[in-house]
């Protein structure tokens, strides 16, 4: 049975797709409410990421870093440096990752922000879609990026 979230995320990853195949991406639907997402970096690497959205839209998806060989997740040689959005706790600091709120993942930078209100929050932005996330995780692998934690 498709839940709300479901059809909420199959309806945006059109886009995070359509923007992959201009961009070099690799998208891959694992469930109805994840996805693996591929961008390239500054040094020509992949980073790799785990996008769980099973509580989106009210809630912001988890954004993980992932090893695609092991599969494991957050691990810091998988975790990119550089700029304000790659946390040196390994998360990405910003309202649209449920990773970044403290009462969510003990590694959260963020236990001033309210997870139920993450598109009202200031540092949120224009990045309220899937599409734009992605987006805005391609640009700083561009733009900030110095390489990764371990």
């Amino acid at each position: 049975m498709t839940t709300a979230a479901g059809l909420t995320v199959a309806e945006e990853l059109v886009a995070v797709q359509q923007n992959g195949c201009e961009r070099g991406w690799i998208v891959q639907i694992k469930s109805e409410t994840t996805f693996t997402l591929a961008l390239p970096a500054k040094d020509a690497t992949l980073v790799h990421f785990l996008v769980d959205c099973d509580a989106y839209p009210g809630q912001p998806p988890a954004w993980h870093y992932l090893n695609p060989e092991s599969g494991a997740l957050d691990q810091p040689p998988d975790s990119p440096a550089g700029g304000g959005y790659f946390h040196s706790s390994g998360v990405i600091c910003a309202p649209w990752n449920r990773l970044a709120y403290s009462q969510v993942d003990s590694r959260g930078p963020h236990g001033d922000w309210q997870i139920g209100d993450w598109r009202s929050n200031p540092q949120t932005g224009a990045t309220k879609t899937l599409a734009a996330m992605a987006l805005r995780m391609a640009f700083e692998l561009k733009a900030s990026y110095t390489g990764r934690r371990g």
